[in-house]
């Protein structure tokens, strides 16, 4: 059976770029309606199957909906009951101005849309989705909605009253019943289907309340019963190896979820209970490619030049989470040839490096960044990668390493990259060393990416323009800004990328740093070097439309 609508027929022929005679030909002798016969192009190789629906929903003026896992929302998702959205593969997708927006897989059904209406009181827009991504959709929907449904009401059901449970072994008994480790599992399965870089397990007076950050931002996607709160809690405390039978004190721990996630645990002390943050280290996910750092060509040609020198002291700065390590690792990677030994010390190792010496820091085995350095340096090692200067006796050490023929890599919590140097000389480095073996300071920020499939054009506010030290009469052009979409879950944001400063340290900025020059004077010869602030990378790609100069300022804010 051809399709029936000469106007879908030839819609789908130009987006195939295919002669409509063609497609005729071809579905001649199939039987079926429109969606059928969509799936019988997908299945042919001549039109991808959301390419066709999307082409559809076009011509019949409905939104089109991807449903991939990090469009869907679970907050609007639920608001549907189960088995409503199962009699009529209806799958919530967002909620805006009052009107919820509902994936049908008979869009003409109105008497589906009435009845979802009457449920939930809302008006309904209907949209468009390929059948198959409903299916899948509706299967993570039921496996949700009825798996944690079920765990928590089987916990509750249970005979040990887990809100008075102390003693260590009655922990471990409740934290081996199936029910808790399969409550765990999926709240970790769901994290990860988001994209999370961060799970958070915090107990409040109403619940126990789940958040995963994604993209920077958090947030909440489940409230569970307080009384489940210390077998949650217990049961991450096992797989992370930690003391279950500790609550006083914080801990740290790692699991590993596959090959290729793992899972860096911290557990805090609360006036409520302990917290849990669970930090996503995704080996499959990272690329060493220096070319996808996200750094102009500007800044790449300094940061380069500093840690391919023969020896010195390279340093990265920024706050927890600005992806520091990834820069630092690909930075490694470029470093790590057959002649190269190369060897780190780090707390924790992050990603495993093949070709490398990967030394973890163990307080309990007394193998500190000091002393597992001492250690390093009798190793014959060309690079040495420190995971980060925390105190002195590491900085000495490190800056020693850089002036006796070594390539020094490592990290430094401070504002920026110039703060850095007065940071070392606060450690007790003595200036006169610490400018000779400086080779570069690379500060760094992740400021959210405007979502590309709503991006529009905008304009710089008097705010930004005065803040960005802007010209009035030359506002910046370029500028985009997300409206809000599908694809971002209506923030108008997704992904992130970095922005950088790197002062490249030459003969003049070591010979200033030497005679512990104030940093008026530092910065002016740093940006005859070279360098740039945060504040003006931020703005040169806003201009390229990858950020918002708001954003830009939130991360970097100027002096």
């Amino acid at each position: 059976m051809v399709i029936a609508n000469p106007s879908l027929l030839q819609a789908l022929a130009e987006e195939a770029d295919q002669d409509p005679r063609l497609l005729k030909e071809v579905l001649r002798d199939v039987q079926g309606n429109e969606a059928e016969n969509l799936a019988t192009l997908a299945k042919l190789g001549i039109l991808p199957l959301n390419g066709g629906f999307r082409v559809w929903a076009q011509l019949l003026g409905l939104p089109f909906h991807p449903l991939d896992e990090r469009s869907l929302d679970p907050r609007v998702m639920h608001k549907l009951p189960l088995d409503v959205a199962r009699r009529y593969a209806a799958v919530p997708v967002e909620e805006a101005d009052g009107i919820l927006s509902v994936v049908l897989k008979n869009p003409f059904d109105i008497m589906a849309v009435d009845a979802i209406q009457e449920i939930t009181g809302m008006p309904v827009q209907v949209v468009m989705a390929a059948p198959e991504a409903i299916a899948k959709a509706l299967e993570r929907l039921e496996k949700g909605r009825t798996g944690i449904e079920g765990l928590i009401a089987r916990l509750q059901k249970s005979e040990i009253d887990l809100t008075a449970v102390n003693d260590a072994e009655k922990l471990r008994t409740v934290v081996g019943d199936d029910a808790v480790i399969q409550l765990v599992d999926y709240l970790i399965d769901e994290g990860l289907r988001a994209g999370c870089s961060d799970l958070h397990i915090e107990p409040q007076r109403d619940g126990l309340r789940v958040r995963i950050r994604v993209d920077g931002a958090l947030d909440t996607i489940h409230t569970l019963p307080t009384g489940l709160h210390r077998a949650v809690i217990a049961r991450i405390k096992v797989i992370s190896g930690m003391d279950i039978g500790e609550s006083r004190k914080p801990q740290d721990g790692r699991f590993a979820v596959n090959e290729r996630v793992e899972m860096r645990v911290s557990v805090l002390p609360s006036v409520l209970g302990e917290k849990a943050v669970l930090r996503v280290l995704n080996r499959g996910g990272v690329t060493l490619d220096p070319a996808k750092l996200g750094m102009s060509d500007h800044n790449l040609a300094l940061f380069r030049k500093g840690y391919t020198a023969p020896n010195g002291i390279v340093l990265l700065t920024g706050p927890t989470g600005s992806g520091k390590t990834t820069t630092l690792y690909t930075a490694m990677a470029e470093l790590n040839t057959p002649d190269c030994n190369l060897v780190t010390v780090e707390d924790p190792v992050e990603y495993e490096m093949a070709g490398t010496t990967q030394v973890q820091v163990d307080v309990k085995a007394d193998r500190t960044f000091a002393k597992a350095l001492r250690s390093i340096l009798r190793q014959d090692p060309d690079v040495v990668m420190i995971g980060e200067i925390r105190d002195a006796e590491t900085a000495g050490i490190a800056i020693q390493a850089a002036l006796t023929g070594h390539m020094v890599l490592s990290t430094l919590h401070t504002n920026d990259a110039i703060s850095s140097v007065h940071r070392l000389t606060d450690m007790s480095v003595a200036p006169y060393l610490l400018g000779p073996a400086l080779r570069a300071i690379v500060g760094q920020r992740l400021v959210p990416k405007i979502c590309p499939d709503c991006a529009k054009p905008t304009t710089a506010s008097p705010e930004m323009m005065e803040a960005f030290g802007l010209d009035a009469k030359q506002p910046p052009k370029g500028l985009m800004k997300g409206t809000g979409c599908k694809s971002c879950r209506n923030r108008g944001k997704r992904g992130r990328v970095a922005i950088h400063e790197v002062m490249y340290v030459n003969t003049e900025v070591a010979n200033l740093i030497s005679r512990n020059a104030p940093e008026h004077e530092l910065e002016a010869a740093a940006v005859a070097a070279g360098y740039r602030r945060l504040l003006l990378d931020g703005l040169l790609k806003a201009q390229q439309g990858l950020v918002t100069l708001e954003d830009v300022l939130a991360v970097a804010r100027a002096e």
